[in-house]
């Protein structure tokens, strides 16, 4: 009966071991979708005339594509033409995302995702980073989606956007390589988590300048749904 006793509490002890993880992540998962569907800013419209920015993502990260100067706004005191190796890159857009610096410097796609920086990225950092891509003149294509907000809403963004840097004492922006001659990483503020993710970081910025998106967006799908 003693030996019964210890399976079955061996047993017990293991279900909750690996159910109560299993349910926590079920519980995150089905409250990731329930965000992305109720709508903030349920009464916003797309204006007739405005500025046309974009969301893109590549099936892990979705960002924001803004002109880097349009509505007395200017990026370029920041996303510094010399930062690049060839200033010719220089685009007339600039492709912003945010979120944890390993996640974003070691995978652009799932499958280069490492186990080491998940499990850092749902614990939370500080170590994060923002990837800024030039782009020219960028068009709409199936993972890239334009609309348009007013001037009122395209600065919200762009000073969501400058307060994400962090900059060195004498105000200036600190860039480093990144996948290649046209975008960089830099230094920026914020706490990555499970519920602050890089998509959610785009979300906040588009709720706060009064578009309308899901409440809560830590998956790309969520963020990128409603602008289909």
């Amino acid at each position: 009966h003693l030996k019964l006793f210890r399976i079955n509490s061996v047993g017990t002890a293991l279900r909750a071991l690996i159910g109560w993880p299993l349910l926590m992540i079920g519980l995150y998962f089905v409250s990731a979708l329930a965000g992305s569907f109720i709508p903030a800013n349920s009464d916003w419209k797309e204006p007739d005339q405005g500025i046309p920015i974009f969301v893109e993502t590549n099936g892990v990260h979705v960002s924001l594509i803004v002109p880097v100067s349009a509505a007395g706004e200017d990026l370029s005191d920041i996303i510094r033409p010399e930062h690049l190796i060839d200033v010719d890159l220089y685009g007339t857009h600039a492709m912003i995302g945010w979120g944890h610096r390993n996640v974003y410097r070691n995978a652009r796609t799932w499958g280069d995702v490492r186990s080491g920086d998940i499990a850092s990225a749902i614990i939370g950092s500080d170590e994060t980073t923002l990837h800024i891509y030039h782009l020219i003149d960028p068009r709409p294509a199936p993972h890239r989606k334009r609309f348009l907000v007013s001037q009122t809403q395209y600065r919200s963004i762009i000073t969501s956007i400058r307060s994400t840097f962090k900059l060195t004492p004498d105000g200036r922006s600190a860039a480093y390589p990144a996948y290649g001659s046209n975008n960089l990483f830099y230094d920026s503020n914020g706490y990555y988590s499970a519920y602050s993710t890089c998509n959610e970081w785009t979300g906040a910025v588009l709720r706060k300048a009064g578009v309308r998106i899901g409440i809560w967006t830590p998956m790309p799908g969520g963020a990128m749904r409603w602008f289909d």
